[in-house]
């Protein structure tokens, strides 16, 4: 069976604004929006935020994240998804 597996940059910004957490963001993923208490509830969020707004749509090309300006407070990380797995989840 062949998998559909995806690899995307994501923007992780953290905040201290009103308790700690982290939001994620996608250039590649027009919005896509999802947040965090820590990294990895925020990066868990991320695939299912990613599979949400990738499911039923050409899949974007991926950008180089080289060539975005981040802030102080944000650092680059990739999410990967399985859209076969995740599909397979969500049809039941």
């Amino acid at each position: 069976m062949k998998q559909d597996i995806l690899n995307y940059p994501v923007i992780l910004t953290e905040y201290t604004d009103d308790g700690h957490y982290y939001v994620v963001t996608s250039p590649n993923i027009p919005g896509m929006v999802t947040d965090g208490k820590n990294l990895t509830e925020a990066l868990t969020h991320a695939e299912d935020a990613m599979a949400t707004m990738l499911d039923g749509i050409d899949y974007p090309a991926v950008q180089d994240p080289k060539l975005w300006k981040l802030k102080d407070n944000q650092l680059v990380t990739w999410v990967t998804v399985s859209m076969t797995k995740w599909l397979t989840q969500h049809d039941q």
